[in-house]
């Protein structure tokens, strides 16, 4: 979807906000990628999440993106590893358009990613020194298929599990979830009404984004912060304003202070989710001060 392409088509300024806190020995903890473009900043844009690859003493990191069905390792980011690592060229197999990458992934919690092979991603990623190589690539919704993701926000901490303490079940409140074309549909309840949305957990510039004016004008006050971002060659207007009215998901009222709401409407950036009606897009900043669930056992999306 462009939208969700133009959102989070965004550079990052390489200063990745660090969680120390120890943690469960099934628990991952994970970064996060601050972005920057066109003057806007968001500090909470992206989920990365430690790895280390087999045979390699040195952790990396991978943006969670479940926008896409596999794991990719960055085409010139895998240069520099194998030019350090000469005998890891092998794992390397090429294809008719494409290349494929094979080792194991191992998270923080030591338990080891979904699968042994990452799609190269070509003339994408760093090419410095492997000493100063961080991020290497992402981790796709294969990770949680059929499976059941905790995001803790507020503490920087994630599970993949198979299901859910009953005590773990009973303190969150559930929305029924969507998940197709590697999307994530929910329902935000405001104005009144349950407003379709998309939850995106890849980089994102912004914490609600809206296609619906009348939507924005209800969700907001003093509209009068106005973006322009590039996307497709195309100018685009962003509008912007201070959330004052109450949004739920599920039973559970979302904290609104210091949230903002955004409102674009340029054709190409909407076309896409007007088709399919849906209302917005939620990033991961509108959720930082909430744990969230993406139970994809049982359909459904959990917020506490």
């Amino acid at each position: 979807m462009i939208l969700i392409s133009l959102i989070s088509a965004c550079k990052n300024d390489v200063k990745i906000a660090k969680n120390e806190s120890k943690i469960a020995s099934d628990t991952i903890n994970f970064n996060w990628l601050k972005l920057k473009q066109d003057g806007f900043t968001i500090n909470h844009g992206a989920i990365l999440i430690p790895v280390r690859i087999e045979g390699i003493d040195k952790t990396f990191n991978m943006q969670l993106d479940l926008g896409i069905n596999h794991n990719v390792i960055f085409g010139d980011s895998l240069k520099v590893i194998t030019s350090a690592y000469p005998q890891l060229k092998s794992n390397i197999q090429h294809r008719e358009d494409y290349d494929i990458f094979y080792s194991k992934l191992k998270f923080s919690n030591n338990k080891s990613a979904n699968g042994d092979s990452l799609f190269v991603l070509k003339n994408h990623g760093e090419n410095g020194d492997f000493e100063d190589l961080d991020i290497i690539g992402t981790l796709g919704a294969n990770e949680i298929k059929d499976k059941i993701l905790i995001i803790d926000f507020s503490t920087q901490q994630l599970v993949i599990t198979n299901k859910l303490e009953n005590w773990e079940e009973k303190s969150f409140s559930f929305t029924p979830l969507s998940f197709k074309n590697n999307q994530i549909y929910i329902d935000l309840i405001a104005a009144g009404k349950k407003n379709a949305f998309i939850y995106t957990a890849q980089a994102n510039l912004f914490p609600l984004t809206t296609v619906d004016r009348f939507l924005f004008n209800k969700l907001t006050t003093k509209n009068n912060e106005i973006k322009k971002l590039k996307s497709w060659n195309e100018e685009i207007k962003v509008i912007g304003g201070n959330i004052t009215t109450a949004v739920k998901i599920a039973d559970v009222n979302l904290p609104i202070n210091n949230k903002n709401a955004f409102f674009i409407n340029a054709e190409n950036a909407t076309k896409s989710l007007n088709t399919e009606h849906i209302q917005g897009v939620l990033g991961n900043d509108f959720f930082i001060n909430n744990t969230i669930v993406i139970d994809l056992v049982n359909n459904r999306f959990g917020i506490k």
